[in-house]
């Protein structure tokens, strides 16, 4: 048996270790992180997975928590995540202005993301969500940009906002904060509204169209551990609460057509289908390994918000697989962006070539991360994206089956260019002495995340029994599956057989690349072709304009909400400065009218 409480208060007491010992030593601190959240991943793991997480008031005696598959689900997903993650941490650690507190606000954001996931009272709910914001809110400016920190505040507030007039309105209709309870209670109007307002804090969280902007600034400028938390596990904080919004309570609005679904699934469908196309779209368009990366989460979160909307069998079971898939994939993705900054010092594509040729273990686990990321089987990515393409067809959604069809041929673009620019493309000189492949440590995690993207593409039926076991619980019906198949609406799955037929071509690639004769290596500046004299190796770089054409069709059009938010916050200065100029201001006459004022309305009664 493990308390719930016990683990929590041990990854702050852990976090708060971690501080004092990187004190004394940055690298000790850190290592703090990898031991409690190895620690943490195995606890929740074990202890949930056989039944024996229990509540107890002993440590926290004025909150409450519960063990549900969906929190459970979430819980085991992003601790793992964190787990993965902090093996980064010792190598990064010394670049930080504040080490200690880097390790500290960590393992904060880990006891947070816990509280969150099984509490069963929506104001410790709000508290933990809160707890997470403001821990992670201080290690983004670790990174490149404070700016991308204010940025994540502002975003956030929208969502907390949003969660916590939810939480009033159902504590109105129900009489207590009771997770179950409260959901239970509301109905008619004021189910329509709650269901809204957790899908603004759903959105928020998530980095979804429209309050998308913060996303590609945090994930781009963070340190680079930090940008694979948020990606693979903060990020998901979003779709916990997504699928409150929009499993757990039904759709409201009027139906829409035969298929059964209401105003509010087209609407959020919708929108979750501009993120798709959104984020494909900026993502094709960077320069920066990060900000490519945090475009495609975006994308993602797209798949997720329309999966759980359409709150059907196939599609939930799609969603939920597709928080899975993503943030394994993602994760794996990002850290190896980011031992590749290690090395060389840079994240942009133009600056970077070559680097297969002394980061082949590198290469290879970002080679899988985006086969899953682009769908393509058989790695994890194929199985979500297939069941999510089923449902939304099912139901005859044709223009946002487009746009989940969109994203999938788009993230092959994207996901590309990384792979052509910065591992197979040119290498530059001033990497040729530097580079070399990452240490053994920062390749563990690596290589684990691998390993079980492509078990999530050959064998999923683990995953999905259990993710069978969260639909029950919400409500929906389990997706049948087999031992080595997966049924959807309009048809069967065999991933083992699809991922064989794979393999075989892969060995007969494999056969034919030992077999047949070598091409010459030469030097880049061994040229005849050309009419002119190259100086510069860089001259030849070709990733700077990757998809110029494709970005032409739409470059008018890409920053629509990006100039929408920059008016906002104009607006917002100006008032700013209004308030400032009538309300804390050294002018003696302003003062003198507002005492007058004041003074006018107190004695408003006397007067009269």
């Amino acid at each position: 048996m493990a308390s719930i409480e016990l683990i929590i208060v041990f990854t702050a007491l852990a976090g708060v270790l971690s501080y004092f010992v990187g004190r004394l030593n940055k690298v000790a601190g850190s290592v703090v992180t990898i031991l409690a959240s190895m620690f943490v991943f195995v606890s929740v793991a074990y202890f949930g997975y056989n039944n024996e997480l229990i509540h107890s008031t002993e440590f926290l005696p004025y909150v409450t928590f519960s063990v549900t598959y969906l929190g459970l689900f979430f819980a085991i997903l992003v601790t793992f995540i964190f787990a993965m993650v902090s093996f980064f941490n010792p190598f990064f650690v010394e670049k930080y202005k504040y080490p200690a507190l880097y390790s500290m606000l960590y393992l904060l954001s880990l006891a947070g993301v816990l509280g969150v996931f099984f509490t069963n009272n929506f104001m410790s709910l709000f508290f933990f969500f809160e707890f997470v914001v403001w821990t992670s809110l201080f290690l983004i400016p670790m990174g490149r940009s404070k700016r991308a920190a204010s940025s994540y505040y502002a975003f956030s507030t929208v969502g907390s906002f949003a969660l916590l007039f939810a939480i009033f309105i159902m504590r109105e209709a129900s009489g207590t904060f009771n997770i179950v309870s409260s959901m239970a209670s509301v109905n008619g109007t004021e189910a329509a509204i709650v269901s809204a307002l957790l899908a603004v804090a759903a959105f928020a969280k998530l980095g979804a169209f429209p309050l998308n902007v913060w996303l590609p600034r945090v994930l781009g400028n963070s340190p680079d551990a930090i940008s694979a938390v948020f990606s693979g596990g903060l990020e998901k904080l979003g779709a916990f609460v997504a699928v409150l919004a929009l499993v757990k309570l039904a759709p409201f609005g009027y139906v829409v057509d035969a298929t059964g679904l209401a105003a509010s699934q087209y609407v959020i469908a919708a929108l979750g289908a501009l993120t798709i196309v959104f984020g494909t779209l900026m993502a094709i368009r960077q320069d920066d390994a990060k900000k490519l990366l945090a475009y495609s989460s975006m994308s993602n979160g797209g798949y997720i918000l329309v999966a759980l909307t359409i709150a059907s069998s196939a599609s939930v079971s799609g969603g939920l697989y597709h928080v899975v898939a993503h943030a394994l994939a993602s994760t794996a993705a990002f850290l190896a962006i980011g031992a590749v900054s290690r090395i060389t010092g840079t994240t942009k594509m133009s600056e970077l070539g070559g680097m297969i040729h002394k980061m082949p273990v590198t290469y290879l686990v970002y080679l899988i991360a985006i086969i899953s990321m682009a769908g393509i089987p058989p790695m994890g990515g194929f199985i979500s994206k297939w069941l999510i393409f089923q449902a939304v067809i099912d139901k005859g959604m044709i223009l946002v089956a487009v746009a989940v069809f969109f994203g999938s041929i788009g993230s092959f673009l994207y996901v590309f260019r990384p792979l052509a620019a910065l591992f197979l493309g040119q290498e530059l000189p001033q990497h040729r002495e530097v580079s070399k492949e990452a240490p053994f440590f920062m390749l563990v995690p690596m290589v684990i995340l691998s390993g079980l993207i492509i078990y999530t593409g050959v064998l999923p039926n683990f995953f999905l029994g259990f993710i069978n076991n969260v639909l029950t619980e919400v409500g929906v019906t389990p997706l049948v599956i087999g031992s080595y198949t997966v049924t959807g609406t309009n048809g069967v799955l065999q991933p083992a057989l699809i991922a064989s037929v794979f393999g075989v071509g892969v060995l007969i690639a494999f056969i034919i690349f030992i077999v047949l004769k070598k091409s010459r290596k030469v030097g880049l500046m061994d040229t005849y072709t050309a009419g002119n004299f190259i100086y510069t190796e860089e001259l030849m770089h070709y990733s700077l304009d990757f998809y110029a054409p494709l970005e032409r069709l739409y470059e008018k059009y890409i920053n629509i909400t990006k100039d929408f938010y920059k008016r906002l916050e104009n607006k917002v200065v100006d008032l700013g400065r209004l308030m400032k100029y009538y309300f804390f201001t050294n002018k003696p006459e302003i003062m003198v009218l507002w005492i007058i004022i004041i003074m006018g309305i107190i004695l408003w009664g006397d007067i009269l």
